[in-house]
């Protein structure tokens, strides 16, 4: 009797208005669409799909186009156009997209004619009203962190010669894991979760198949020369600077020495052609965000010299089809940064920044607004 009254309602409502409702097949509370008029057409502001789709919604002004991912199809609408493309097909809204003051319009159009076509199995236009099928959650949810390296492949050695990259990093990992379920409503999963070699593909090959929403590589760094300190973030692409191909080549090296040479290396290189994959190269600015979120806490919690995000081509990386980041906490063959690394106090300073680093950033992936 209330839903109906509640009904009742949102039709007055929506008739005074004109603004659209949305009747879900299940027991969750109908949903209205707020509109405006705009040049004497009705509009509405494309969050409010986030509101009653829960849709990943993001802009790209390099490209002058807007992403909506909405029941796990993505749809992307041409700016000063009035074009929406899914797929390989185009459909034409009659009106524009209309950008204002950091907000971006729909002609209602869209939701009465275009998105049923589109989503046909999700939706339907039927008696003036929106009919829908329960919207998916696309908040993270999991996240698989990866302690870098492990067993025969011992990763950066200390400047003491005594401490290993794969064993801090395991230490840090089940730290991290530990307060990211105690404090997010989140599962958290581990590439390893002891002393044991785990290969590169392996590695993403996890993350994918447990569906996860974030992958987070945790790493130690080495070099030559021992005054070289500092943390740095990567996220994928061509390594830019030559300071980021040293670190890549240094953290792609176990496919040489522990993976079976130059014929595991071509196998990984046959991988390239993933860089141009949609489901892949829509994360990068996912993953950048994520890395600038995780640098920032880092640096503002231990005064560690700032190395920057930056971008690199890391085998580990490639075919992670979620925002991924790799994380360098600091450089074991540094004699004061060792000491740090290996000290449990500041271990969880380090555990604490990567965890307002990530609740950060998942409040406002959830949001998207």
């Amino acid at each position: 009797m209330k839903k109906l009254f509640f009904l009742l309602l949102l039709v007055l409502f929506s008739i005074v208005h004109a603004d659209v409702i949305v009747e879900y097949n299940t027991s969750l509370a109908p949903e209205i669409i707020k509109t405006i008029k705009i040049n004497s057409v009705d509009y509405f502001n494309v969050y409010e799909l986030n509101k009653t789709f829960k849709a990943k919604i993001s802009d790209d002004l390099l490209d002058q186009r807007v992403n909506v991912n909405i029941y796990h199809e993505q749809l992307i609408f041409l700016l000063d156009s009035s074009l929406v493309q899914h797929g390989s097909d185009y459909f034409n809204m009659t009106y524009n997209i209309i950008q204002s003051d950091g907000k971006y319009f729909l002609p209602v159009v869209f939701i009465k004619d275009i998105l049923p076509q589109i989503l046909s199995n999700m939706l339907k236009w039927e008696s003036n009203k929106l009919i829908a099928q329960t919207p998916i959650d696309n908040s993270i949810r999991r996240i698989v962190l990866d302690p870098g390296h492990g067993g025969k492949d011992p990763g950066a050695v200390g400047y003491s010669k005594k401490n290993f990259e794969k064993e801090v990093v395991l230490e840090l990992a089940l730290k991290l894991k530990k307060k990211l379920e105690q404090q997010l409503d989140v599962v958290v999963l581990l590439s390893r979760d002891k002393d044991e070699f785990v290969s590169l593909q392996q590695r993403t090959k996890f993350a994918n198949e447990n569906s996860a929403d974030l992958f987070i590589s945790l790493h130690c760094n080495a070099h030559r020369n021992s005054k070289i300190d500092g943390i740095e973030v990567y996220y994928l692409s061509t390594a830019k600077t030559d300071e980021a191909r040293a670190v890549e080549a240094m953290e792609n090296q176990v496919v040489y020495e522990y993976e079976g040479g130059k014929e595991a290396v071509k196998k990984y290189d046959d991988l390239a052609f993933i860089l141009a994959d949609m489901a892949q190269s829509e994360h990068l600015e996912e993953s950048f965000n994520l890395g600038a979120n995780l640098q920032t806490a880092l640096v503002n919690a231990t005064k560690a010299y700032n190395r920057g995000v930056k971008q690199a081509n890391f085998y580990v990386l490639r075919g992670a089809f979620m925002p991924s980041v790799l994380l360098e906490f600091g450089f074991l063959s540094n004699k004061e940064e060792e000491k740090k690394l290996i000290n449990s106090s500041y271990q969880e300073k380090l555990i604490d920044s990567v965890f307002i680093g990530i609740r950060d950033f998942k409040k406002k992936y959830d949001q998207m607004q």
